[in-house]
């Protein structure tokens, strides 16, 4: 891995998954900037995300754990 790919990882938020390269991107997924971080996708979808020469992510959804009490 180069410094410009780990510096890229590290800037990714948790809350952030990487496409694996069988899923399609939609409309509401975020490609990778080295400059400026996620950027929202805003192209065409319906693609395998490994047909893109940068990385795809989407926002992981999180279920609140709380319990009622």
């Amino acid at each position: 891995m180069n410094k410009a790919e780990a510096t890229a990882k590290a800037s990714i938020p948790d809350h952030f998954r990487r496409l694996k390269s069988h899923e399609l991107v939609t409309l509401g997924d975020f490609v990778a900037d080295e400059r400026r971080g996620l950027e929202l996708w805003e192209g065409p979808s319906g693609f395998r995300a490994d047909a893109f020469v940068k990385a795809m992510y989407r926002r992981v959804l999180r279920h609140s754990t709380a319990t009622k009490g």
